[in-house]
């Protein structure tokens, strides 16, 4: 296991890593723009290098070989998937020969390819979106993959990403409404596992990954799309299995074998994710963030938000993630529909009105909905 951690986000994502780092015993160290107040994932760290950059702009990536010399740790964390900086972030800390927890140089070049996806698929016998041509309505499905470098691969758990708008999934939750309420749920979802095990194998990645699915009324399946490391949405996973997702990255790039008691892991209960999003104002310094108290273990709040600074420039718009777990979806629904209507986020406008609205509507409760439903969700 490693020694020291170099986390190279800041914001929420640091916060997260940094926890479960002082938990496995291995020290952390955050990034912080210099002679600014310390924010939430510098304090969660236990140290921070200092740098000459302001705390709303993004690590300047000409400064990380001095950062990863500073550092002297063994091994650099990216923070969540699909961060747009990911890539220079892994170049600069391969150059110095650390350790990439998160993503792989070469796997994340050729996945900016989407033939590469295809021809993974292609090789696994798997279909993708591109054998679909009008594919309508679809549902959105993603099952999250563990890989080792030992060639073992395990499917974590499915979550339902259907509810996005402008590029942001506003609702995650797991168990899927698909195949929940589906007569052969299960058999349907061992077959997207199985789909998704043998894409991840045939791109020889070792971590986490997430494959997604479109699946149609008729209950057929496509890959859409592939992303490595740990998603934003991890919580409502780690909350259904018991897995802490950031200590198998690091064990996983440590080069230990997946746990053997992963593969018989249980989904137990349903959880719900939710994204509260800044729609204006994104730049402004935070005036009050606050959310109600809630039962330990039923509910996850998860910000960066820091009263007098503004929102790290690798969250905005996010402002805040509220994950919400029960032993059945609708009390897992009633207990995020209360979180939301207690939040306090200022100066922000924020799309909880949008969220609440989604949680009541009767087609949303009875798991029918879909891809083009967060569109009408909104102005209903």
């Amino acid at each position: 296991m490693f020694e020291k951690v170099l986390i190279l986000r800041r914001g929420e994502a640091a916060t997260r890593v940094a926890r479960t780092c002082r938990r496995m015993g291995v020290e952390s160290i955050v990034v912080a723009p210099k002679d600014e107040p310390a924010s939430r994932h510098v304090e969660a760290a236990d140290g921070s290098i200092d740098v000459d950059f302001d705390e709303a702009d993004a690590i300047p990536a000409d400064l990380l070989p001095s950062i990863l010399e500073r550092a002297g740790a063994d091994a650099a964390h990216l923070g969540y998937q699909g961060q747009p900086e990911m890539f220079e972030l892994a170049s600069a800390a391969e150059k110095a020969d650390v350790a990439v927890v998160g993503t792989d140089l070469d796997v994340l070049g050729a996945l900016t390819d989407p033939t590469t996806i295809r021809a993974a698929a292609d090789r696994a016998n798997v279909r993708t979106v591109d054998d679909a041509p009008g594919l309508y309505r679809p549902r959105e499905l993603s099952v999250l993959v563990a890989a080792d470098a030992h060639g073992e691969t395990a499917a974590i758990a499915e979550c339902d990403r259907s509810l996005s708008s402008e590029g942001h999934t506003l609702i995650h939750e797991t168990p899927s409404p698909e195949l929940l309420f589906r007569s052969d749920g299960e058999a349907f979802r061992m077959a997207l596992f199985d789909c998704a095990r043998r894409v991840a194998a045939q791109l020889r990645y070792a971590g986490l990954l997430e494959v997604a699915f479109y699946v149609d009324p008729t209950g057929l399946s496509w890959v859409s799309d592939v992303k490595i490391g740990l998603p934003r949405h991890h919580t409502l996973i780690e909350m259904v299995t018991g897995t802490d997702l950031v200590a198998l990255q690091l064990r996983i790039a440590s080069g230990e074998k997946i746990p053997e008691e992963l593969e018989s892991t249980q989904a137990r209960g349903h959880a719900l994710d939710a994204s509260i999003l800044a729609l204006d104002q994104q730049d402004a310094a935070v005036s009050s963030y606050s959310v109600a108290p809630a039962p330990q273990g039923r509910v996850r709040a998860t910000s960066s938000a820091t009263v007098g600074l503004p929102l790290p420039a690798d969250d905005r718009p996010l402002i805040a993630k509220l994950t919400t777990h029960a032993p059945i979806r609708h009390r897992a629904l009633l207990s995020m529909d209360r979180m939301l209507a207690e939040m306090r986020a200022e100066p922000f406008a924020t799309n909880v009105d949008t969220l609440r609205r989604i949680l009541g509507d009767y087609a949303f409760r009875a798991g029918q909905y879909d891809s083009e439903s967060a569109a009408r969700f909104a102005v209903a």
